[in-house]
């Protein structure tokens, strides 16, 4: 209730929804928005343990604790620019369906998870039954809901983030480019078995290939575009901006978010765009800090996430969010589809 009175709040107090028109001008203000979210909470309840849901039974997060956490995260993150409100959240009682019909019984499920063998393959989730059997098309049509996030738990079968619609794009799940509705969404696909900062990293997963669509690909060491040279880092790249969600820009591996060795970095220099001044200053694990290095790292990321008003004299907006959650405004190379009043 606490969750669902915030996010109203803010949305009073913001005029832009991710469903509502665009126009150049409009979209190189860089103004905050709503995101507005169907949250389907896959938790099913275990009868031979008195009734309780599966994140009890298992000892994992609460998954409306999770939602909290992710949503303050992202709105500190982007610098108000995010604002997510969940419309509406469904606790299901029931397993996920998988794409061959095969549903676990809470039994089933169980034993799997105490023996830690017998899951079932195929195990991929079935999105498109998913998306009739809760009436979802019709409210994104609507416009009632922008993006869904489906909570579940290991060998539920979810993509960190997949997208559905016409003109879906890869964004480091399946691609549901055939389901019959007016315009592209978002799926994001949490773990309650894991913390936020797993929250944000597929959200990081979906900004890179959100970005490297945008700028016509990207490898790490061929520093040619700004998304480039804002994920750099000296392990992959030869010199550091920000890093990559799963590289710092001090990494020496993935995921070596507490690494402590200092590297120079144009990192806070990003804060600036597009005027950069080409400033460089050491960085380490201390610049954004523990314990959780990787939640407090992918929180320093997407602060530095370019987000200032106007188009960059390479074709692309200075505000990248924009890219990331208003997709269906622009094609592939960033430009805007068609001006709307």
């Amino acid at each position: 209730m606490r969750l669902l009175a915030a996010a109203a709040a803010v949305a009073a107090l913001v005029s832009t929804s991710a469903a509502g028109a665009v126009t150049k001008e409009s979209a190189a203000q860089a103004k905050p928005f709503v995101v507005k979210v169907l949250v389907l909470n896959f938790d099913p309840i275990i009868p031979s343990e008195g009734g309780k849901r599966l994140h009890e039974v298992c000892k994992w997060n609460d998954p409306r604790k999770l939602a909290e956490g992710y949503i303050a995260d992202i709105k500190e993150a982007s610098h108000g620019i995010v604002n997510y409100k969940i419309v509406e959240w469904k606790d299901i009682d029931t397993f996920h369906t998988k794409i061959d019909g095969f549903t676990y019984t809470p039994e089933e499920y169980m034993r799997c998870h105490r023996t830690g063998t017998g899951w079932h393959q195929p195990d991929t989730a079935d999105y498109v039954k998913t998306f009739k059997d809760f009436g979802i098309l019709p409210r994104i049509d609507s416009g009632e809901i922008d993006e869904v996030w489906f909570m579940g738990a290991p060998y539920f079968g979810y993509s960190e983030s997949a997208m559905a619609g016409p003109g879906a794009f890869y964004i480091n799940g399946d691609v549901y480019d055939k389901v019959p509705c007016k315009r592209a969404f978002v799926i994001m696909g949490f773990n309650y078995e894991r913390g936020v900062a797993e929250m944000i990293h597929d959200l990081g997963h979906r900004t890179e290939a959100t970005m490297a669509r945008i700028y016509g690909g990207w490898r790490a060491e061929e520093l040619t575009t700004n998304w480039a040279r804002f994920a750099s880092n000296v392990w992959q790249s030869g010199s550091a901006g920000v890093g990559s969600c799963h590289v710092p820009a001090n990494g020496e591996s993935h995921y070596d978010y507490a690494n402590p060795r200092k590297v120079l970095s144009d990192a806070d220099d990003w804060l600036n765009y597009p005027k950069l001044t080409g400033k460089k200053t050491l960085v380490s694990c201390e610049n954004w800090g523990g314990p959780d290095y990787q939640r407090n790292y992918l929180k320093w990321f997407f602060y530095r996430l370019p987000h200032a008003p106007g188009w960059n004299k390479d074709g692309r907006l200075n505000n990248w969010w924009e890219y990331i959650f208003h997709f269906n405004d622009y094609d592939e190379r960033g430009r805007l589809k068609k001006q709307t009043k």
